[in-house]
């Protein structure tokens, strides 16, 4: 079933210890229909345990529709359905692994 996924590129999202951002969004062609990914970098800078930082992936899933509209605050929104084969999965987290150097992927 589709959902609407909100475009977030180039926002800070801050927290007491630290940080995360997505810096670029990306689609791959998986058996003839277009994945989106985005990725971006967390940072723990404020903690009590030190500095840390990884970079990341997040994968709304396939497309169903690409920036339909905008929400109330200008932002773009893509439909998307949700990726559910874990065969599937487990290809995407090793290309971004891979190809962009991420230490964690999430499925949304």
């Amino acid at each position: 079933m589709p959902r609407d996924y909100t475009h977030e590129l180039g926002t800070e999202v801050r927290s007491i210890s630290g940080g995360y951002e997505l810096e670029r969004e990306e689609t791959m062609e998986i058996a003839g229909r277009q994945v989106l990914y985005a990725v971006g970098n967390a940072v723990a800078d404020s903690s009590c345990c030190g500095y840390w930082g990884c970079r990341y992936a997040v994968v709304p899933g396939y497309v169903v529709r690409w920036k339909y509209r905008l929400d109330v605050n200008g932002r773009s929104v893509s439909s998307v359905e949700p990726l559910s084969d874990p065969e599937v999965r487990q290809d995407i987290t090793r290309f971004l692994e891979r190809n962009e150097a991420v230490t964690q992927v999430q499925f949304l």
